[in-house]
């Protein structure tokens, strides 16, 4: 079991890629003008950004004991599977206009630089899972200086640029009722992790808000 959740994080970027490929398609032939190129040109992004975390899951190959994630990569990925799934394959409600599409864009390359930069200032200490890697230690830098988990910042927020652009209530409704919850309960866990295992993790805490500066 402890293989095949090593494998996972793989596995679920190449089928999400695949999956994207084949229902983006359908969605932008209804497309016109700059709308579809906006599409066109997110959708590419996604795929893109889907290879680069392929290559960082690469890594979780035999990194051994995943009890600390207790299931939850599996719950993260459900939601964000829900939420672009919904958002491609479902007919949306109303045509975004082109103001819109582009503010979604920005959301999207935003969140997703964010997310690829706290992960390269993490380095070899970063994990799909939660887990604790031998001499890891807390790290206070690049986007770490201002909030705990920029990563999952990142996450969020280009997925509510996904669903700007892409818009349908039922993918709304999974940004908020499974994505962003999902993403709650593995910082509570994650953070109990940390702050029995790593000195200093508790300090670095009391100076940063989790997510979002100043909020929360």
């Amino acid at each position: 079991m402890s293989r095949l959740q090593s494998k996972l994080p793989i596995l679920l970027s190449v089928a999400s890629a695949a999956l994207m490929a084949v229902f983006s398609a359908r969605k932008l032939a209804s497309w016109r003008g700059e709308l579809a190129w906006v599409g066109a040109l997110t959708i590419g992004l996604y795929l893109v950004w889907l290879v680069v975390e392929t290559r960082v899951a690469a890594g979780e190959f035999g990194r051994g004991d995943t009890r600390l994630d207790r299931g939850t990569l599996e719950l993260y990925a459900l939601g964000r599977v829900l939420t672009v799934g919904a958002a491609l394959v479902l007919q949306e409600t109303f045509e975004v206009g082109v103001l819109a599409a582009w503010t979604g864009v920005v959301l999207f390359v935003t969140g997703v630089g964010l997310r690829l930069a706290s992960i390269r200032e993490l380095g070899r200490f970063y994990s799909h899972r939660v887990r604790l890697t031998a001499g890891q230690s807390v790290v206070e830098t690049g986007p770490y200086r201002y909030i705990r988990h920029p990563a999952y910042t990142g996450m969020l927020l280009a997925h509510v640029g996904f669903v700007v652009l892409f818009f349908d209530w039922l993918s709304l409704a999974a940004l908020v009722l499974v994505f962003l919850p999902a993403v709650v309960l593995r910082v509570h866990i994650e953070e109990h992790a940390l702050a029995r295992s790593m000195a200093g993790y508790v300090e670095f805490c009391r100076g940063r808000r989790r997510l979002i500066p100043r909020i929360w």
